[in-house]
């Protein structure tokens, strides 16, 4: 009986360091799932990753050519700038020289009235009065 109390006792020691092993591969495969999940996990941030960066440089990209776009419009908006300045000078000069032919063709016809009767007072003929119930009176611009 000695004999098999050894054997019994040796079965039990055999069985609790498989049950210690058991545990030990238990963990070992618990910690391998949560391995396989993590790094599941991982390329799954990664591509995620990937993505945002591809999109962050299209937005860069994009960002790079509307700055170009706008200087391009900055540039075009100097240039029309500088085109209306121009017309604008231009447009006073043209304004200032149909005035300035405007009077001398009533000048010229002044002095062709005075040339054809030379007895007519003229002296409250001008370019800048109007007639007003049939006098010749001072504009009122």
């Amino acid at each position: 009986m000695k004999g098999d109390a050894t054997k019994v006792e040796n079965l039990e020691k055999r069985s609790a360091d498989r049950e210690v092993l058991l545990g030990k591969v238990e963990k070992e495969r618990d910690d391998a799932v949560d391995d396989a999940k993590a790094r599941e996990e991982n390329e799954k941030i990664a591509a995620e990753l990937a993505r945002a960066r591809d999109e962050g440089k299209k937005v860069a990209d994009d960002l790079a050519q509307a700055r170009g776009e706008t200087e391009e419009l900055k540039k075009r908006a100097d240039e029309l700038k500088q085109e209306t300045e121009g017309l604008k000078q231009q447009n006073e000069e043209l304004e200032l020289s149909s005035a300035q032919v405007l009077a001398a063709g009533f000048d010229a016809a002044l002095e062709q009235v005075a040339c054809q009767y030379p007895e007519l007072d003229l002296s409250m003929v001008s370019i800048c009065n109007e007639v007003v119930d049939g006098k010749i009176v001072p504009s009122e611009d």
